[in-house]
């Protein structure tokens, strides 16, 4: 095998073909069931948000988003978002592998491939916004060699790479 060919299995996260929301949310109840850790209404309504996005959320579009859900909730409706109880969400979705976290642009994604420990990086476009997430050896070679090499106990990996798509590069 040539050690130079590396396929790149590069997903954009807002359509990904297998996976609709509603996919989405039943594995993310079934691996919080498994790992018995609670996923609360709150967490699941961040997460619902997150997944039916068609880009990236920040926090407080997050909030926004949620005290709209709460105007039309007649029991809830009084009730401010709290945001230190969004960002406590938030951090359990990334803890979870659920959700991934894109610093460069204060925003977050859903992880096309839920689970923990897993090098991925992200093709974030500067024109369109569009963002993909890459998962291929030499990103998962980086995970290995600071666990394995540099005795490193990694627990979060994201990489972020800025630029133009090839949509956008073709207009």
């Amino acid at each position: 095998m040539n050690q130079h060919i590396h396929h790149c299995h590069h997903h954009n996260v807002y359509h990904e073909h297998d996976h609709n929301p509603a996919t989405r949310m039943a594995e993310a109840k079934a691996h919080c069931l498994e790992r018995g850790v609670r996923f609360t209404p709150l967490r699941e309504q961040v997460f619902e948000l997150i997944l039916e996005a068609d880009k990236p959320m920040g926090a407080y579009d997050l909030i926004s988003a949620l005290q709209v859900k709460r105007q039309d909730d007649p029991i809830k409706s009084g009730k401010n978002i709290a945001p230190p109880t969004v960002y406590r969400s938030l951090e359990f979705l990334l803890d979870e592998g659920l959700i991934h976290q894109l610093s460069s642009i204060n925003a977050y994604v859903p992880c096309c491939h839920p689970r923990s420990q897993h090098a991925a990086a992200f093709l974030i476009c500067n024109r369109c916004q569009k963002v993909e997430e890459c998962s291929n050896p030499p990103v998962q070679s980086i995970l290995d060699f600071a666990t394995n090499d540099a005795n490193f106990a990694v627990e979060r990996t994201v990489i972020e790479l800025k630029g133009i798509c090839r949509d956008c590069q073709a207009h």
